[in-house]
């Protein structure tokens, strides 16, 4: 089908959850696939690995997860994820880009630089992950972005602990609001929750639980149709 929409993803991502999240919650039909080097050359985007997820319509190809969900916002705005009101607006973009970049790159650390989590990112626990040629190459580029800023598994102890203060921050941002905005949930929330949907399947798991508030907004959010949808294999 021409129109069918693909979603190409690697197994356990937080930016692939963000982009599947998006779909479900505007009725979006699509396909998940794990992407695989053929993939990529049948594409012609060698280069998107280091951009997935990848979503394909037709001859129209959105790479990452940030694009996707903008590009989303643009073809079916229906249900708005981003408010128009400029305040609004401004507010959950920040917690957009914070959420992608800063509580990422923790998460991320957590992931990769500790070997059980590592092991169970790259989905070699089971038969359901990435193919292994796919998984080596990312977990290589992983732990040289990590070893490029001196991160390395002694690091891990001042990680744990930015983790437990950026959960602080949101236990703030969500006090009083059942979500970060207010009555519903917006991209602020997809942004953050794919962040510490995947914390929780870490060793580090516990964390979210230690912060009460933090932990009952992402059981809420989790228990939304669309978004348990998103999580389902």
């Amino acid at each position: 089908m021409l129109d069918e929409i693909l979603l190409y993803e690697a197994h356990d991502s937080p930016s692939g959850l963000q982009a599947r999240i998006c779909l479900q919650l505007k009725g979006v039909p699509f396909r998940r696939l794990a992407m695989r080097f053929a993939g990529l050359r049948a594409l012609g985007r060698a280069d998107a690995l280091g951009e997935l997820p990848v979503l394909v319509r037709g001859t129209e190809v959105v790479a990452g997860a940030r694009s996707i969900v903008h590009h989303l916002e643009e073809r079916h705005p229906d249900p708005g994820l981003i408010p128009e009101d400029v305040a609004a607006r401004a507010y959950v973009l920040l917690l957009e880009d914070w959420a992608d970049e800063a509580l990422g790159v923790l998460v991320g650390a957590l992931r990769w630089l500790d070997p059980d989590n590592r092991n169970a990112a790259q989905g070699t626990r089971g038969g359901s992950g990435l193919r292994p040629l796919v998984a080596r190459v990312l977990a290589r580029r992983a732990w040289r972005r990590y070893a490029a800023a001196s991160w390395t598994p002694e690091s891990l102890g001042d990680v744990r602990q930015r983790v437990r203060d950026s959960l602080d921050l949101v236990t703030e941002l969500l006090d009083g609001k059942p979500f970060l905005l207010g009555r519903t949930p917006t991209l602020a929330d997809v942004a953050v929750f794919a962040q510490l949907a995947s914390l929780t399947r870490c060793r580090e798991g516990g964390l979210v639980a230690d912060a009460p508030a933090v932990d009952a907004w992402v059981r809420r959010l989790g228990a939304v149709p669309p978004i348990a949808a998103a999580l389902s294999p």
